[in-house]
């Protein structure tokens, strides 16, 4: 079985999302290492449980809220799990787009 390949990958929160989760305090930009979008915001709402009524809803589901962008490129639903590479840069939306 093939190892999976360390990615490290820096997530900016959208301003919204920062206040929301009363993460003002916290730095700009946090370094995960994840293999794609919806794994990252899981780590960080592990980090920082205040993210996650406003990330998740009662089942434990993405709410729609929730965007990814890799790269400056909007992820659509249907893409959120596509592997990232090694030094992406994912921005997190809560909001429309």
């Amino acid at each position: 079985m093939k190892a999976e390949a360390k990615v490290n990958v820096k997530i900016t929160l959208s301003p919204s999302l920062r206040h929301l989760s009363e993460l003002s305090s916290e730095p700009e930009v946090f370094e995960v290492i994840a293999p794609d979008a919806p794994t990252c915001l899981r780590i960080l709402a592990d980090r920082f449980p205040s993210m996650k009524k406003w990330i998740y809803d009662k089942e434990g589901n993405l709410l729609p809220l929730i965007w990814f962008f890799v790269n400056g490129q909007q992820l659509q639903t249907n893409e959120f799990t596509q592997p990232l590479k090694d030094g992406d840069e994912l921005f997190i939306v809560f909001g429309k787009v």
